[in-house]
């Protein structure tokens, strides 16, 4: 077990100071204060003092929202500030019925604005990270996981996000984990026509991954025109003249393709189909690297579906 002098308090402190108002005192009664323990004869170690007492509590209710990040954070405000962690967390428009009260929260920018402020301040930059990429997640009940993330935050600061086996940090680090590997693969998978000089191609992902897309493909394709469209979610990714910009769109209607956009599509499946080693055929092994459900917008994955 370290001693005092080993050990660096998230404040900063080499040791514990022991003030009760201090937002890292869990942490410090937790393991600082062991540290400054030398270990007890006979096995026996202190045991580590009581964290704080929960922000709130769970209560029979339901919350509906705008579906807007700001809306979200105006459900933590309520939340925080009414000591109440609620049994749901949907949509208005999406919400199914429900024998618990629903209880509608008013988007406030001002609201909104001061919980966004307190993320980074109260807990750390990568807490901020981790809600704007879980919150356009596919994940079931996402707003009740990032609501019970973000509580513990309060309570425990910086450490929070890297508990990782802690029951309410554990989901939301899965849900962005499965995000952040659709965006990698889609990097690879995204496959571009030409009609008139606008390169387009179209994606149905589970999550919504156009903002983490804007970056990759603008930089690859500075020179060129070119939109992604999302028909599972219903926008795309628009760059034009230099400037890209994401949104709504409830579908598009290609034109016929051209001899010319024709002949690099046949150029594109006999150089997929001449690299390939038929003796080494595998598969189960290509659906694991290559899931099927991206086939449906792969040139050269179309036609074997």
């Amino acid at each position: 077990m370290p001693y005092a002098r080993d050990v660096k308090m998230p404040c900063g402190r080499a040791r514990y100071c022991g003030r009760t108002g201090c937002r890292h005192a869990a942490f410090c009664a937790g393991v600082g204060r062991a540290a400054q323990t030398p270990p007890a004869t006979g096995g026996a170690q202190r045991a580590a003092a009581p964290g704080k007492k929960p922000l709130a509590h769970p209560a029979d209710i339901g919350y509906l929202y705008d579906g807007s990040l700001a809306g979200f954070y105006c459900c933590v405000h309520e939340s925080v500030y009414s000591h109440q962690l609620p049994a749901q967390i949907f949509e208005e428009s999406t919400a199914p019925p429900s024998l618990f009260e629903q209880r509608l929260i008013e988007t406030d920018p001002e609201k909104a604005a001061k919980v966004q402020q307190s993320i980074p301040r109260r807990i750390c930059q990568r807490a901020e990270e981790i809600v704007h990429c879980v919150f356009l997640s596919h994940t079931p009940q996402k707003e009740l996981a990032l609501l019970r993330f973000l509580l513990l935050g309060y309570q425990l600061g910086a450490q929070a996000p890297w508990m990782l086996a802690h029951e309410d940090v554990k989901p939301v680090l899965a849900a962005e984990h499965h995000l952040l590997g659709e965006v990698h693969l889609l990097k690879g998978f995204i496959r571009f026509s030409d009609y008139g000089g606008v390169l387009t191609a179209t994606i149905t992902p589970k999550n919504f991954v156009l903002p983490f897309l804007v970056e990759h493909f603008t930089m690859r394709y500075s020179e060129e025109d070119f939109m992604i469209f999302d028909k599972a979610h219903k926008a795309a990714l628009i760059y034009e003249n230099r400037q890209s910009r994401i949104v709504p769109l409830e579908g598009v209607d290609f034109p016929e393709a051209d001899e010319g956009e024709e002949r690099y599509r046949a150029m594109w499946k006999q150089f997929y189909h001449t690299i390939a080693i038929k003796e080494r055929t595998n598969h189960k092994c290509r659906r694991t690297h290559m899931p099927k459900r991206y086939w449906e917008n792969m040139l050269e994955m179309a036609e074997l579906l």
